[in-house]
């Protein structure tokens, strides 16, 4: 795919495009699907991704500045690595930036302020990430590995986490209202009381 200025796509299909180090300036795709595709340290500036799929893609190290965004983008087996997606929220942060998300694995990623109110992670792996101010009620975890993968002033309330395992959560910054756990996983919630448990 050749990188040009104000492109706009839109019911396309891309295959095996192995992209590292480029800059992506006013594109815009809607309805696109990308397929066995790496982008390593590409850079988004005005570009947009509408109800866009994403089957079988390395994303490495995104950047995203200038009003660049995704909403209502599915991820399938997909790798996604060093991904700050707070960058890519949709203008006024109404619309969903991901709609689906399925057998991804997940490194090094920050989501902040997003909402994910009953949003399926229980096929995915996600290490070494964040969740901060989210909105994750009903949201379903089960059986997820979250290896180091911390959770700070998030709303949990009712969300699932049976057979999840790895989570940090802060408990005195989330809301957990009605929240599941399994045991034993569920005592390293009190991890961050400072206290011992015989």
């Amino acid at each position: 795919m050749e990188i040009k200025y104000g492109n706009e796509y839109e019911e396309r299909t891309f295959e095996n495009l192995k992209l590292s180090g480029e800059l992506f300036k006013k594109y815009k795709f809607t309805g696109c699907r990308f397929i066995n595709c790496s982008f390593e340290d590409c850079e988004l500036n005005q570009c947009s991704f509408s109800s866009c799929v994403f089957e079988k893609c390395q994303i490495i190290s995104l950047k995203a500045n200038n009003d660049s965004q995704i909403q209502f983008t599915e991820f399938v087996s997909c790798q996604l690595i060093g991904i700050n997606w707070e960058d890519l929220l949709p203008s006024g942060k109404f619309a969903n930036p991901i709609k689906k998300m399925t057998g991804c694995i997940l490194k090094y990623n920050t989501f902040s302020k997003i909402n994910f109110r009953k949003f399926t992670f229980s096929s995915n792996e996600i290490y070494d990430s964040m969740f901060a101010e989210c909105q994750l009620t009903e949201s379903n975890f089960t059986s997820c590995k979250l290896d180091k993968t911390e959770f700070f002033k998030c709303n949990l309330q009712k969300s699932d986490f049976r057979e999840a395992n790895g989570y940090q959560i802060d408990i005195m910054t989330c809301r957990m209202a009605n929240a599941v756990f399994s045991f034993p996983e569920v005592i390293n919630l009190l991890n961050g009381l400072g206290i011992q448990i015989d």
